[in-house]
């Protein structure tokens, strides 16, 4: 049957959403607390990782078609690491101008930098290739050191301006938080299942600046914009709030990943660019 990929992953979407609803309302005062005391939720976090994992093992997916794979790393930790530079530019004028980023005009400015970033990776690494990384390690090395740095410079800059310790332990928590659970457990998610499931039946037929894709990379990213958009819906708890704008300007920035991943073909470069949102979280907390 056509169309059973779409299906498949829809079904899988609307259950991880009513698993997550059900929880946050069953757990509610230990969410709570979990967020007072380390700003993010774990719990949920931990939770949803788990239910793909689950899916992929039922549904028996090989882990490399769906991108959970080390072929090609140092490749990927390139393209990642640029990519986290080049998104800086959505993240920066987010915090400079101080945008509200569930605000209609807001959104609109961050969804057409999000366009602009876009456009410019693929420019970046149009002509990069995985083989060009699989004899010298030298530059993995340096890129890993690099984005070690990265994600300590927040914890050290926060001990320099003497944080307390609620606000460094939240600041630690960011960062492991970011990186991880919001990072590679979204693009595990999104990328990984959602992107390549679709892929699997409808293949990549379209080119963008060297990049094939295909009907994965667009409705993945529409479910990754939608899941913003009901961040703070929670029927259970008596919450029906929509964010609109909050989906609008994500949905581009999923395009942003997905092409990552239909570049490298794994899911540790949209993880590492994805996780740059660790660094601004992060400063937030020291700076607010």
């Amino acid at each position: 049957m056509k169309g059973k990929s779409i299906i498949e992953v829809l079904l899988v979407y609307i259950c991880i959403s009513l698993i997550s609803w059900v929880l946050r309302a069953l757990l509610a005062d230990l969410f709570i607390l979990e967020i007072e005391i380390l700003g993010w939720s774990y719990i949920g976090g931990t939770i949803q990782i788990l239910i793909t994992l689950f899916i992929l093992l039922i549904i028996k997916g090989d882990f490399k078609s769906y991108g959970i794979t080390k072929m090609g790393w140092k490749f990927s930790l390139d393209i990642g690491l640029t990519s986290w530079l080049v998104i800086l530019i959505p993240i920066g004028v987010l915090m400079v101008f101080q945008l509200n980023y569930m605000g209609f005009l807001d959104a609109i400015i961050l969804a057409g930098c999000e366009a602009i970033a876009i456009v410019l990776i693929l420019l970046i690494i149009r002509g990069r290739n995985i083989e060009d990384y699989e004899i010298d390690s030298s530059k993995s090395r340096i890129n890993v050191i690099f984005i070690v740095f990265l994600l300590l410079f927040p914890i050290f800059l926060g001990l320099f301006f003497n944080k307390s310790p609620n606000i460094m332990l939240k600041i630690i928590s960011t960062v492991i938080w970011q990186f991880i659970f919001s990072g590679f457990g979204e693009e595990l998610r999104y990328r990984g299942y959602y992107l390549s499931r679709i892929n699997e039946e409808f293949g990549r037929p379209y080119e963008l600046l060297g990049v094939k894709f295909g009907l994965g990379l667009i409705l993945s990213s529409l479910l990754f914009g939608l899941s913003h958009v009901l961040n703070p819906f929670s029927p259970f708890e008596g919450k029906f709030e929509f964010a609109w704008w909050w989906g609008l300007w994500t949905f581009f920035a999923g395009l942003f990943f997905g092409f990552l991943k239909e570049k490298t073909n794994n899911i540790i470069a949209p993880g590492i660019a994805h996780g740059s949102d660790a660094i601004g979280e992060a400063l937030n907390l020291i700076f607010s």
